[in-house]
């Protein structure tokens, strides 16, 4: 079936095995360097994982230029009576931010969230305050207290 005709540069989809050398570059230009011996098991374990959800943003023109990921783990947790999401990565190349790539991300990985039937998504945020925290706080997640950004998983009203 063809994808739905659009007017973004970009597309979202899952993060695959054949994304590892972009991946890593994008990891990399962001300070996260993993060595070359260690890339081709860790994204294998990333993508085959039962328990994490991937997902990239590509240049709609070339299906291996990524230009954004989020990775989100989900797991049961006995006190919240359900599972809880943990969004792990979430980054968009600097030249590619501000133009709509991080809320697609992000929607993508809540509405994953939703039905997954997780009662809440998690995140640490690193201090001092930036435009992170605002982003984030625009979609509903508050700071706990302890730098955990914490959003209920709620029906997601389309922006």
């Amino acid at each position: 079936m063809p994808a739905p005709a659009t007017t973004k540069e970009w597309r979202i989809r899952p993060l695959k095995r054949g994304d590892r050398e972009a991946a890593f570059r994008l990891l990399a230009s962001e300070g996260w360097v993993v060595p070359a011996q260690d890339q081709e098991a860790v994204l294998s374990w990333v993508v085959q994982h039962p328990e994490l959800e991937s997902f990239v943003a590509h240049d709609s023109l070339s299906y291996t230029r990524l230009w954004g990921m989020i990775t989100m783990s989900h797991r049961p947790q006995l006190r919240l009576g359900g599972r809880v999401a943990s969004i792990d990565l979430f980054l968009v190349a600097p030249e590619h931010r501000h133009r709509g790539i991080g809320h697609d991300l992000l929607l993508q990985a809540l509405q994953r969230a939703e039905a997954l039937a997780c009662k809440r998504v998690e995140m640490m945020l690193p201090e001092p305050r930036d435009e992170r925290h605002a982003f984030f706080e625009s979609y509903g997640f508050a700071n706990n207290g302890n730098d955990l950004y914490i959003r209920k998983v709620t029906p997601l009203a389309v922006r």
